[in-house]
C-alpha cells in the first residue's frame, strides 16, 4: 500500500511539474490541461474529429493528423532527425479506370459491347491486359481437395474465359465450410492455375441488389496478371444455353456438386485498363536525446499508427449503403494520443538513453511504415534496444491489459509483472513478437518489442469507433505503465537480451490448416513475396528459409505476392512436404529451392 501511495503521490508532482512546464513555454500548441486524462482526450477528439475524416492514408485529413503529431513535437521539445520531422514515402491510395477497357461478346456470329461501369467494371487487382478467348461457366471458382469439390472437373479451362459467381456454396454463411475459398483472389488464382485466360465474376440471383463491385485498392497493391471484370446478371445470362439459367445454376450449385460446361458459339474479348494512383505519406518522427554520453548513442524507440480508413477503404466492416466517416477513436487515435503523452513527459525527464517517438503511417495497408523505417532507419537498427508499440489501447476494461511480446527479451516478463501491480492492471500476455501491427515489423529484424492492447470490440473498423467511448483514465494508466517500461529500459545498465520466440505453430489466419512460420512483407515486390521475419523453430526456419528471402514459388504456384502466397498455402494439410524457391542474397540473385513440411492443426 505505500509503494501505491507514493507512486499516487509522484504522479501528482510529476503533472504539476509538466503542466507548469507546458504553460512557461513558447509552444505553437493550444494551452494543455492539467490530468492527462484530459490530455489524452483532447488529442483523440481531433484525431477522430470529423474534420480529419478518418485519416485515410493519402488525404488531407491524413496530412493534418501527420502536422498535429509534428506540432506537438516541436512544442514539446523533441528534436528532428536531419532537417524534417517527417519520414516520406510513397504508397498506392487508389486506382482508377484508364482509357481502354472493352468487353465485346460474339454469339453466334452476333457481337455487342459491354459498357464500363453499367454493365461491369475492372476489379482492382486486374492485370492490365487484352484477352480473346471461349467460354466457360466455373461455378463458384472453387477447387476444395479437402471437401472433395472442384468446379473445374467437368471443363478444361485452358485459354478461356471463366464465368464464376461470387461466394459460394455456402452464400455468405462466415462458419460455413467454403468460408476459405470465398475471396476474390483466391478465386482468381484457382482460375490461373487451371489455365484460365481472364475471369468474369457475376453476382449469384439470390443477390438481388446486384451492385458492380466499387473499384478500391487491394492491400499489399498486388496485381493478379489476367484481365478480371464483375458484370452484372443481365449481360451475364443471355450468355448461357438453352435450357440453363443463374438461378437455376445457383440452386443446383448449393447441392453443392460441380456444375462447370463450356458456352458454345460464345467468343470474348476484354481489355482491362487500370491506373494505379501513388500517394505520398510519412512517418512522423522526434528524438528526445538522452543524458548518458554512453549510452545516448542507444535508442528506445515508441510508435502508434496515426492512420485509419478514411471513409472506409479495405477491411471497414461498415455495412451501411451511405459512406461515413471511420473516425478511428480507438483504432489508433488512442495509441497515437498515447505517443504524444510519452512524448511530453520524457521530453520533460530524459532518459540516459535516447528515445524515438514515431508516428507510423499506412499501417492499416499493411504495416507499410514500420516496414519502411525498418528498410530505411534513421539511426542504425543495431543501437535501437526495443521498440513499444501502442495499437488500440482507449477502451480499457476492468483493467484488462494485453500485453504481446513478452518473451522477446528476458527482461520483459519480470518488468511487465511487476509495472502491472504497481498500476494494479490485470496484464494478459503473449510471448510472440509476431502480430498484426508495426512492432512486428521491428521484431522481424531481431529486436525486442513490446505492444499494448485493450482488446477489439464491435465498433472496430466502423464508423462507430467515437472519441466518447474511450476509457481517458484508463488510458492514463496505460501511459503511467509505458512510462514504466521506457524508464526502467532507459536506465539499464545493459540493454535488454534478445530472444526468438519458438514458433507455436498455430496459424494467424483462422481459416488456413496450416503455417509457414513466416511474416510477409506487403509491400509490393516485382519478383515475388519478400519475407520479412521467420520465426523460430517453425516450418520455414527447418528448412532454412531466411529474413528477406523472396518466395517465387510455392509448390506448383508461382508467388507474386502475398494473395499467390495466402492461396497456395490453402490447398495443404499439417504435414505435407512442400517444394519453395526463394531469391537471396545481393539483388536477390542467388535462387535457392527448399522443402518445407507444414505445420498446423490435424485434421
Amino acid at each position: 500500500m505505500r509503494n501505491v501511495t507514493l507512486i499516487t503521490r509522484n504522479r501528482f508532482f510529476y503533472i504539476l511539474v509538466l503542466w507548469i512546464g507546458v504553460a512557461c513555454q513558447r509552444s505553437e500548441i493550444e494551452p494543455l490541461p492539467a490530468s492527462a486524462p484530459e490530455r489524452l482526450q483532447s488529442y483523440v477528439k481531433y484525431l477522430a474529429s470529423d474534420e480529419l475524416e478518418g485519416r485515410g492514408t493519402g488525404t488531407e485529413g491524413n496530412y493534418k493528423a501527420a502536422a498535429y503529431i509534428e506540432k506537438h513535437f516541436k512544442a514539446f521539445g523533441l528534436k528532428r532527425v536531419g532537417k524534417s520531422y517527417y519520414q516520406n514515402f510513397k504508397v498506392v491510395t487508389d486506382v482508377e479506370l484508364a482509357d481502354g477497357n472493352s468487353v465485346s461478346v460474339v454469339q453466334n456470329g452476333n457481337s455487342r459491347e459491354w459498357k464500363v461501369e453499367a454493365d461491369y467494371i475492372p476489379v482492382a487487382f486486374s492485370g492490365n491486359a487484352s484477352v480473346k478467348g471461349d467460354v466457360a461457366f466455373a461455378g463458384y471458382g472453387i477447387t476444395a481437395k479437402d471437401l472433395k469439390y472442384d468446379d473445374y472437373a467437368t471443363i478444361d479451362a485452358k485459354d478461356k474465359i471463366v464465368i464464376v459467381f461470387r461466394e459460394s456454396p455456402d452464400f455468405e454463411d462466415p462458419h460455413g465450410k467454403f468460408t476459405k475459398y470465398v475471396s476474390l483472389n483466391y478465386k482468381v488464382r484457382n482460375a490461373k492455375e487451371h489455365g484460365a485466360a481472364g475471369v468474369i465474376f457475376v453476382n449469384p440471383p439470390s443477390d438481388e441488389d446486384d451492385e458492380l463491385f466499387s473499384l478500391k485498392r487491394m492491400k499489399g497493391d498486388a496485381k493478379v496478371g489476367i484481365p478480371t471484370i464483375h458484370a452484372k446478371q443481365k449481360v451475364v445470362e443471355p450468355l448461357l444455353p438453352a435450357g440453363k439459367t443463374l438461378a437455376g445454376l445457383e440452386k443446383v450449385l448449393k447441392t453443392p456438386r460441380a456444375q462447370g460446361f463450356d458456352l458454345p458459339g460464345v467468343t470474348i474479348s476484354m481489355t482491362t485498363a487500370l491506373r494505379f494512383i501513388k500517394k505520398p505519406t510519412s512517418n512522423v518522427i522526434g528524438i528526445v536525446p538522452g543524458t548518458d554520453p554512453k549510452r545516448a548513442d542507444e535508442y528506445i524507440i515508441v510508435g502508434a499508427h496515426y492512420d485509419h480508413l478514411g471513409w472506409g477503404q479495405e477491411g471497414s466492416r461498415y455495412n451501411g449503403k451511405e459512406p461515413a466517416i471511420h473516425h478511428g477513436a480507438d483504432d489508433n487515435a488512442s495509441g497515437t494520443a498515447t505517443l504524444l503523452e510519452l512524448s511530453q513527459r520524457i521530453a520533460q525527464n530524459p532518459l540516459p538513453r535516447s528515445v524515438m517517438f514515431i508516428g507510423f503511417g499506412a499501417e492499416e495497408m499493411g504495416s507499410l511504415g514500420s516496414n519502411y523505417y525498418c528498410k530505411h532507419p534513421l539511426v542504425p537498427l543495431d543501437k535501437t534496444v526495443m521498440m513499444l508499440n501502442m495499437d488500440m489501447v482507449g477502451r480499457l476494461k476492468e483493467n484488462k491489459l494485453q500485453v504481446t511480446g513478452t518473451g522477446t527479451s528476458s527482461r520483459w516478463n519480470p518488468l511487465v509483472d511487476s509495472l502491472a501491480k504497481i498500476y494494479q492492471l490485470d496484464v494478459s500476455k503473449s510471448a510472440d513478437g509476431y502480430g498484426p501491427s508495426d512492432h512486428a515489423s521491428f521484431y522481424a529484424r531481431n529486436l525486442p518489442v513490446l505492444n499494448l492492447f485493450t482488446g477489439l470490440h464491435d465498433d472496430y473498423h466502423r464508423p462507430t469507433d467515437t472519441w466518447e467511448k474511450l476509457n481517458y483514465p484508463g488510458m492514463a494508466t496505460i501511459a503511467d505503465f509505458a512510462t514504466g517500461i521506457l524508464t526502467a529500459v532507459g536506465n539499464f545498465a545493459k540493454r535488454p537480451d534478445f530472444v526468438k520466440v519458438k514458433s507455436s505453430g498455430k496459424s494467424g489466419n483462422m481459416t488456413f490448416r496450416v503455417t509457414m512460420g513466416i511474416i510477409p512483407d506487403y509491400a509490393d515486390n516485382p519478383k515475388g513475396m519478400r519475407i520479412s521475419g521467420v520465426r523460430e523453430g517453425g516450418p520455414a526456419d527447418l528448412a532454412g528459409m531466411k529474413d528477406g528471402d523472396i518466395l517465387v514459388k510455392f509448390g506448383d504456384t508461382e508467388i507474386k505476392n502475398i494473395y499467390d502466397y495466402t492461396y497456395a498455402l490453402g490447398k495443404y494439410k499439417h504435414g505435407d512436404k512442400v517444394k519453395v524457391v526463394v531469391l537471396r542474397g545481393e539483388n536477390a540473385a542467388q535462387k535457392v529451392t527448399l522443402e518445407v513440411t507444414l505445420r498446423g492443426k490435424k485434421k
